[in-house]
């Protein structure tokens, strides 16, 4: 599972058609004393972005750097019953941070 966007890196390049990985994940109940149910989630993930999925997959691989995609953070207050694609959902409601924003499989 991936994601195809246009980012901008570190540099202020804008990459077309960038690939985009989820490369990490976290979730932990986090409890909220002032909240009404008192227990929220926390999912918590990393994007590696590449030029396109043929430098991802070259060896060494060669990574694009985009501070505005490189980790996220969602609260909610159901557990994500598949973390993984909650995390891609997420990311591609990102409009502020990418755009032409599709799916790859």
């Amino acid at each position: 599972m991936a994601v195809q966007a246009t980012i901008v890196t570190e540099g202020g390049l804008t990459a077309t058609n960038a690939y985009l990985r989820i490369s990490d994940l976290t979730v932990k109940k986090i409890i909220d004393p002032t909240g009404p149910n008192h227990n929220r989630w926390q999912l918590t993930y990393g994007v590696k972005c590449y030029l396109n999925a043929s430098a991802r997959n070259s060896a060494p691989a060669s990574q694009l750097y985009a501070p505005s995609v490189d980790r996220f953070k969602v609260i909610s207050d159901a557990e994500p019953s598949d973390p993984l694609n909650s995390a891609y959902a997420n990311l591609k409601t990102r409009s502020g941070q990418l755009s032409n924003i599709s799916d790859l499989v």
